[in-house]
């Protein structure tokens, strides 16, 4: 199927290939992407965008020797198959499998971890300086690839800038394609876009390629002479906004772009040349994202992350690019913030780059003056929204759980300390599954609940998510517990289940008892309450009496409740899905001990001292024992009951391997 691809068993191979073979070799590493992923699902448009680019650099440099250190990681499946990982490639972010990012455990050639945004520069830089502190300065290259929207994050920045006069030699690849995720915004992305549209760009392809044709043999000194006298001095000092210089020579970098960055012939030449290059080399690629597929040409955003339904609606004519026919948390918290700001003019949203997977570019249609984006800039985004807090409005902050951990120090400060009335919506809370270790919300809980001032709720169901929204904006930030307060909530559709009852309304610090009992307790939090009921009924079934609480709350605990039923039952199973340690099981053991509580068994259930790898979400919790069948069989051990017999474990891949629960 792949002519070439399948022979390539490392880069070097790569070497040895013509330059139309190399072409061919771009072509059907996109047709593998397609073919893949229309089974396995992943990032799909921004990998199409980057396999030139990716080729390219692989036939130029040696790597391992030479270090190539990629930002966020899911634009990476080309260097996946170059280096040795065709075969294995349909095996993509399932359990077992390969990860959809970087992972220094898979591959001698991921040399560095990835899968939040902005980390490249900085990393490769310590590659650069580590290789100069080991006496390797003319041995090997350190380059960082980075696209436009990461470039936005301040960590990147802060990269670039100590990098920059630094005087090593270091590259930075820009591969620019206007839109990592979403629209970039802000400054250097408005910079970026009048490089991008000047009459000198338009030309440069053309007159980088005459120049070099002009030149014989190797085409070393075409780019190093004409660096400065066509690419630096037209393209960059003639486009910068006030003539005088542009940021990135002013940084203290050679300037290089912008380029056509699918121009394979083009990318090859000037690589070869800036690996002969003395110090910082900073390269500006112009791609498209999704390209050689012309749906994701057309509509990259709906493309940036595919499933296979996707390709499904495709065959069947639709290409709608739904990914469920169900009501998602997300699609809960989109509708009801936007009707909260229909009735309240000081209701404001903010995103870090992520309006679509967050919900709020239904928000942004509607009210968009009161909509903000403040690209991947986590920090920022927590201390504008307590700017926006300390002069009376209502900030709506909604950002993935493990985004949110990068502006933590935001929070206790900025947010905490003062008391401020920020609203934090935490989507991907818990296991997000495909994704893995890097995106996995399960440090939230802890990393919160230590802050003094931060409130923190978990919804059972998509009902009482909108309960809790509207509580935290028409109460919580108004009233006489007013300051900071933290929602979240999972990936995925939420569940519909008969619990038994109608919902209590949302009271501060107040819990929900859905079933009464006197034998054992069960206090579930947020998305564990669903796999809680069913224990639940199963122990019901055989006689047990569980007293059943919904804690709504991971802090305040609802201490009266917990009190009464642990000294009632004296056995308490707590379950969360979020890491143990200070988690809410952590607070409930806390509870029990200033309280002299201490004739009581506990057991705790959540995420063990281990980082979760990727995988589907049902074999995920299976493996971290957050399955209604562990509840119940906890549940029994305590009451010394027999157990039924365990269901067969399942098979991993295609392999006999099978899995076994993690432990703590």
């Amino acid at each position: 199927m792949y002519q070439l691809l399948s022979k390539i068993e490392s880069p070097a191979d790569l070497k040895h290939l013509t330059r139309d073979e190399l072409k061919q070799v771009a072509r059907e590493l996109r047709q593998a992407i397609i073919d893949n992923l229309s089974n396995t699902g992943g990032h799909f448009a921004s990998d199409l965008g980057a396999t030139d680019l990716i080729l390219a650099l692989h036939t130029v440099y040696d790597v391992p020797k030479d270090k190539i250190i990629w930002d966020t990681g899911h634009q990476c499946y080309a260097h996946k198959m170059l280096t040795g990982r065709l075969d294995r490639f349909n095996t993509l972010r399932q359990y077992g499998g390969l990860s959809g990012f970087l992972r220094r455990e898979e591959s001698d050639y991921d040399l560095f971890g990835a899968g939040h945004a902005g980390t490249s520069i900085s990393a490769a830089y310590g590659f650069a300086v580590a290789r100069d502190l080991l006496g390797k300065s003319n041995e090997e290259a350190a380059i960082a690839v980075i696209g436009d929207a990461s470039f936005t994050a301040g960590l990147a920045l802060e990269g670039l800038h100590n990098a920059g006069h630094s005087g090593r030699n270091f590259t930075v690849v820009l591969n620019d394609n206007e839109m990592s995720i979403a629209e970039s915004v802000g400054g250097l992305a408005t910079y970026l876009a009048k490089l991008r549209v000047s009459p000198l760009y338009q030309n440069v392809e053309s007159q980088a390629k005459g120049l070099l044709k002009r030149v014989p043999g190797v085409p070393g000194r075409a780019i190093t002479r004409a660096a400065d006298s066509m690419l630096k001095h037209s393209v960059t000092h003639l486009v910068s906004p006030d003539q005088s210089g542009v940021i990135f020579e002013e940084l203290g970098y050679t300037y290089i772009g912008p380029v056509d960055g699918h121009d394979l012939d083009l990318l090859i030449d000037i690589f070869t040349q800036v690996k002969k290059m003395q110090g910082p080399v900073f390269v500006h690629l112009r791609t498209v994202k999704g390209k050689g597929f012309e749906l994701a040409e057309q509509n990259a955003r709906k493309w940036h992350a595919v499933t296979p339904t996707m390709f499904a609606d495709i065959d069947k004519g639709t290409a709608s690019g739904s990914k469920s026919s169900g009501k998602t948390y997300t699609n809960i918290f989109s509708d009801t913030v936007v009707d909260l700001a229909n009735k309240d003019p000081k209701v404001a949203a903010i995103t870090a780059a992520m309006p679509d997977g967050t919900g709020l570019n239904k928000f942004k249609e509607v009210h968009p003056t009161r909509y903000f984006d403040t690209a991947i800039a986590e920090q920022h985004a927590v201390c504008f929204a307590a700017g926006l807090a300390a002069e009376g409005i209502k900030p709506i902050t909604g950002i993935y759980s493990t985004f949110l951990q990068r502006a933590y120090d935001m929070i206790l400060h900025d947010v905490a300390i003062q008391n401020l009335p920020v609203m934090f919506c935490m989507d991907r809370a818990g296991l997000v599954g495909d994704d893995g270790p890097t995106h996995h919300g399960v440090f939230d809980i802890a990393y919160l609940r230590h802050i003094p001032n931060v409130t923190m709720l978990a919804p059972k169901d998509g009902e009482e998510l909108e309960m809790m929204l509207r509580y935290m904006v028409t109460e919580h930030v108004t009233g006489e517990h007013k300051g900071p307060i933290a929602i979240r909530y999972p990936r995925g559709n939420a569940p519909a289940i008969d619990w038994g009852k109608s919902a209590e309304p949302i009271v501060f610090g107040k819990s929900d008892v859905i079933t009464r009992g006197d034998d054992v307790t069960l206090l579930a939090y947020g998305n564990m309450v669903a796999p809680a009921f069913e224990a639940v009924k199963m122990l019901q079934s055989e006689g047990i009496g569980v007293e059943f609480v919904n804690l709504r709350w991971g802090k305040p605990l609802d201490e009266a409740v917990i009190l009464d039923a642990a000294r009632r039952t004296k056995r308490v199973i707590v379950m969360e899905e979020g890491v143990i340690s200070g988690g809410i099981g952590s607070g409930v053991l806390e509870l029990l001990a200033y309280h002299g509580v201490s004739d009581v068994k506990v057991k705790l259930f959540g995420i063990p001292d281990k980082f979760i790898e990727h995988g589907a979400i049902p074999i995920l919790h299976r493996l971290c024992m957050l399955t209604a069948q562990d509840f119940a069989a906890a549940a029994r051990d305590m009451l010394g009951r027999s157990q039924p017999e365990p269901e067969a474990l399942a098979v991993v891949h295609e392999s006999s391997k099978k899995y076994e629960p993690l432990t703590a």
